[in-house]
Formats: structure tokens, sequence, C-alpha cells
């Protein structure tokens, strides 16, 4: 302790902790560096660190760690006199999961309906109430993202019409982020991740329909036959077949068989251990081609009679 001697060191040592902003729980692997020093520790899985030996007088300590605000503490040093510090980071939300789906919707008119769903799992440090903010990002362009409290995403649905060439084939190999900010404007931006396939093809029903000549509507009994044909596609597809009742222009769905088998050209209702029979009436069948990612192109739309 003797200031003369040759073994005094002119120090003090400094502790502490790092927690998360509002939420008090220790921050592990944050990075606290002593500026005038030129050393770093690191905080251990309980938020705690130590410097042994600073220099005495003013010091300025930094604490970092990705994705979080850093922190900035100023103390002055008074040797042989331990000092304890605190820091409390705010974390920006940050990307849990996200996808981008394509949809083809056939129709007699106008044109075919091209659009395409995104959704997002985003989550925040400081807690899910943080979040002030989620977007689709893609070159220049945002597009709000709404909460969903059933699913627990944020998603967003995105037609031809609201893309730059009017075509969702804009989007085909873009790199596409979500970005996301919370209530102290800390700004995230995902990973990458692209468009999997539009699917152009689809079937194409074949039986119970409407006679394009005629105009003659078929008619079935009350557990009808569907039946389809395949689309010209080389990669692994299901489909799903839905079937609606039309009462005064209202659509009303009765039935959905989905993970049907490619291989599959026609399915009877109401499929297998069920009893139902469709009761007698107008109804309107699609079906459509699901690729192993979700994406999927649905049929025109064939009308039918039941008597």
């Amino acid at each position: 302790m003797d200031p003369s001697s040759t073994a005094y060191s002119n120090t003090t040592s400094v502790t502490g902790h790092v927690y998360v902003l509002d939420v008090n729980n220790g921050l592990a692997a944050a990075k606290i560096q002593s500026v005038e020093n030129g050393i770093s520790v690191i905080s251990d899985g309980n938020g705690f660190f130590s410097f042994p030996y600073l220099g005495v007088g003013p010091q300025t300590l930094v604490c970092s760690k990705n994705n979080f605000v850093s922190d900035t503490q100023h103390v002055l040093l008074q040797s042989r006199s331990p000092v304890d510090v605190a820091f409390s980071l705010n974390g920006a939300p940050y990307v849990l999961s996200q996808n981008i789906l394509t949809r083809k919707i056939d129709q007699y008119y106008p044109s075919p309906q091209y659009f395409v769903d995104i959704t997002a799992s985003v989550t925040d440090p400081n807690g899910i109430i943080d979040i002030d903010s989620v977007w689709f990002a893609v070159d220049t362009l945002l597009f709000p993202m709404g909460y969903s409290v059933s699913t627990k995403q944020f998603q967003t649905t995105l037609y031809k019409y609201d893309l730059p060439t009017n075509t969702i084939q804009w989007l085909v190999n873009k790199p596409l982020k979500i970005r996301s900010k919370d209530r102290r404007n800390a700004v995230n931006l995902s990973p990458s991740f692209y468009v999997s396939r539009i699917i152009e093809n689809t079937a194409v029903p074949s039986y119970p329909t409407t006679n394009p000549l005629t105009q003659k509507q078929d008619t079935t009994g009350i557990t009808p036959i569907f039946q389809w044909t395949p689309p010209d596609v080389t990669f692994n597809y299901t489909y799903t077949l839905l079937l609606s009742r039309v009462e005064s222009e209202i659509r009303t769905v009765v039935w959905t068989y989905s993970q049907l088998n490619s291989s599959e050209v026609q399915v009877q209702y109401p499929g297998m251990n069920s009893s139902d029979t469709l009761s007698a009436g107008e109804y309107v069948w699609m079906i459509s081609v699901v690729d192993d990612f979700g994406n999927y192109s649905r049929s025109k739309e064939a009308s039918f009679i039941v008597r």
C-alpha cells in the first residue's frame, strides 16, 4: 500500500451486472470495455462481470452486445475503492421465423388472381409489448404487417397490383426481409428469405361441372364423385378440394378435403368414415395443387346441381 514501493499499484476493482432493460434478467455474453485502459471482459451466465484492476481516475465503461443498444457509464475510480456498476440494455426485436407463400386463383373473369401471404414470428428481449411495428421489406419498399392473436404471428397479404411490375414474379430471386422496430426505435432486419415457387399450372375439374357450350350444369346425387385432370408439373404436390353450397348468391363451405395424393384423379363425397350426404341445391367446387412449401394454385370453379 506504500506509494513509494515497487509493488504499489494505483488501481482498483470494478464489478457489476448487465441487465435486460425493463425485464431485469441478467444478460450473458455482453462485452464491457474500459475505453481508457483498452481492455474488456464478458458477462457470465447471470450477467455478472469484474475488472480486477483498473487505473484510477475517470473511466468510460461501454457495454455492448449484438442486437442490443449499447450503454455507457462514466465513473471516477479511486485507489483501492471498489466500484459496482449496473448496465441496462435495450434489445431490438428479432425474427424467430419468416415465410412467404405464393397463391394463384384461376378464374373465368377477368383474369387469374395472384397474391402472396407473408408471415413472421417476432419477439423482443424486453417483452412482446415493446414491439412497435413490423414490416415486410423488399428493395426500398416497406409493407406494414399486422399482428394476429389467433396465430401469434405478424402477417400481410400482397396482391400483384401492390408490386412495381404488377406481377408477383417480381419477387422471385429478390432478398426479402422482415424489419422490426421497438418503442425506443431500436431496429432489426432479419436474414434474407426468398420465394420458393410460383405454381402456374393447376388441376382442371372435369366432373361435375358446367358444359361450356350449352352452359348446362351437371346434375348429381347426394354423394357425388369429383373428377379432375392432373396438372403438368414435375415437383411433389398434394391436392386440396373445396366444396361450397350456393344459396341466394351466398357461398358456404361444406367440405374441405386436403392432403389428397397426387396420384388421385377422383374422390367421392363425403370421404372415408362418414355417412354425410349433400342436400338438394346448387354447389361449386374447386381443386388446388399444393407443393411441399405450402404454395398453391387453385382451379377455376365448377358448378353443379344436387337433386
